[in-house]
C-alpha cells in the first residue's frame, strides 16, 4: 500500500508543479497554458482521490476543491488541443469566457452548498453534472486530437514526437475518465486514475529525457532553443494545414504562419531537419502526392502534381524520383497491384 501511496502521491506533486510552470511560462504558446491547466485539474482531482483512498479521516474541504478542480479537466483538454490545432498565439476570448463562466459556476455552487453542510447533494446531483461536463468536452478535444494525427492514426510509426506525446495524453485521458466515471458505480477504484495519471506522466517525461536532445553540446553559434520542439511543431503545422500545397509557398510565409523570423526558421531547417528549406517543402509535397495518387484515380499524374504543390511536370518527377527512388507512374502501378 505504501508504494501505491508513494507512486500515486509523486505523479500528483510533479503534475502540480509541472502544471504551475506551463501556466506561467514565458513564452507565447497559448496551448502550453491550457496543457498547465489539465495537469493542475487532473493533479488536484487525483490528489483529492489518493487523500480519500488512503486516509480515514478527510476534510470534505479537500473532496470539494478536488471534485471542482474535475470540472475542468474535460475543458482543458479540448481547449488544448484545439490551440494546438489551430497554432494560437494568443488567448481566444471565447475561451477565457468559457473558463469564466465554469469558474463562476463552481465558486457559486461551492458557496451556495459547501460540501462540509451538502454532502448529499454532492455526492449526487453535482458530482453526475461535473462528470457530464469532463465527458461532453472531451468529445471534441477527440475530433482535434483525429485531425491532429491524420493519417498517422494508420500508420503510428510516422508519428511526430508531439503526435505521439499527444497519442499518449489522449489515451491516458481517456482511461482516467473511464475510471472515474465507471468509479462512480462501484466497479473500479479511484487509485487506478491516480496511478495511470503517474505511469503517463514519467512516461512522458522519460522519453522527452531518453530522445538526447537534453544532451547536445552547444556550438559557438548559439542554437536554436528546443528546436527539436520547434521543428515537430513545425510538422504538425505542415500535416493539418498543408501550406505546401501553394506553389508559391516562400521561406517568409511559412516562417510567419509558425510564429518564426525567417532566421530562425532558415537555421532550424538546415540544422535540425539537415536539408533545408527546399527539399523540406518538396518532401511534404511528395507524401502528398503518395497519398493523392492512392485516393484520387481520376486525376492524371501531372494533375496530381500541381494538386500537391508542384509548379511544373518535371520539377515533381524529379523531386519524386529523388525522394522516393521511383516516378510516380511506378509508384501508381505498385499501387494498383497491392489493390
Amino acid at each position: 500500500m505504501s508504494i501505491l501511496y508513494l507512486l500515486s502521491s509523486l505523479g500528483v506533486i510533479n503534475g502540480l508543479l509541472i502544471g504551475v510552470f506551463l501556466v506561467f511560462r514565458s513564452q507565447n504558446k497559448i496551448s502550453n497554458g491550457y496543457l498547465g491547466g489539465l495537469l493542475l485539474a487532473l493533479s488536484l482531482r487525483i490528489g483529492k482521490s489518493v487523500f480519500y483512498y488512503f486516509e480515514d479521516n478527510v476534510d470534505l474541504l479537500i473532496l470539494q476543491i478536488g471534485l471542482s478542480a474535475c470540472t475542468f479537466i474535460g475543458p482543458f483538454f479540448y481547449l488544448y488541443t484545439k490551440a494546438t490545432y489551430h497554432h494560437y498565439r494568443k488567448i481566444n476570448t471565447k475561451d477565457v469566457i468559457l473558463l469564466s463562466i465554469l469558474f463562476l459556476s463552481v465558486l457559486t455552487v461551492g458557496l451556495v452548498y459547501p460540501y462540509r453542510t451538502s454532502p448529499a447533494i454532492w455526492n449526487g446531483y453535482i458530482v453526475y453534472a461535473i462528470y457530464t461536463v469532463w465527458a461532453v468536452f472531451t468529445l471534441p478535444g477527440l475530433y482535434y486530437v483525429a485531425k491532429i494525427l491524420g493519417s498517422a492514426l494508420l500508420k503510428p510509426s510516422t508519428m511526430s514526437r508531439l503526435q505521439q506525446h499527444l497519442a499518449i495524453l489522449t489515451i491516458a485521458m481517456l482511461f482516467i475518465n473511464l475510471t472515474y466515471q465507471m468509479a462512480l458505480y462501484g466497479l473500479f477504484t479511484y487509485l487506478w486514475g491516480a496511478l495511470i495519471f503517474s505511469f503517463t506522466l514519467y512516461l512522458m517525461l522519460g522519453r522527452m529525457l531518453l530522445s538526447g536532445k537534453f544532451f547536445t553540446s552547444k556550438s559557438a553559434d548559439q542554437p536554436i532553443k528546443d528546436a527539436y520542439i520547434k521543428l515537430d511543431e513545425l510538422n504538425l503545422l505542415m500535416h493539418t494545414q498543408k501550406p505546401y500545397v501553394n506553389q508559391k509557398l516562400k521561406l517568409d510565409d511559412l516562417a510567419t504562419m509558425a510564429g518564426l523570423s525567417k532566421h530562425s526558421l532558415s537555421k532550424l531547417l538546415n540544422e535540425e531537419y539537415k536539408h533545408g528549406f527546399a527539399h523540406y517543402v518538396k518532401e511534404f509535397r511528395v507524401l502528398e502526392a503518395k497519398q493523392l495518387i492512392q485516393t484520387r484515380n481520376e486525376l492524371s499524374l501531372e494533375g496530381i502534381g500541381f494538386e500537391a504543390g508542384f509548379s511544373s511536370k518535371s520539377s515533381f518527377f524529379d523531386a519524386f524520383k529523388k525522394i522516393t527512388n521511383s516516378t510516380p507512374s511506378e509508384y501508381r502501378k505498385t499501387q494498383q497491384m497491392l489493390v
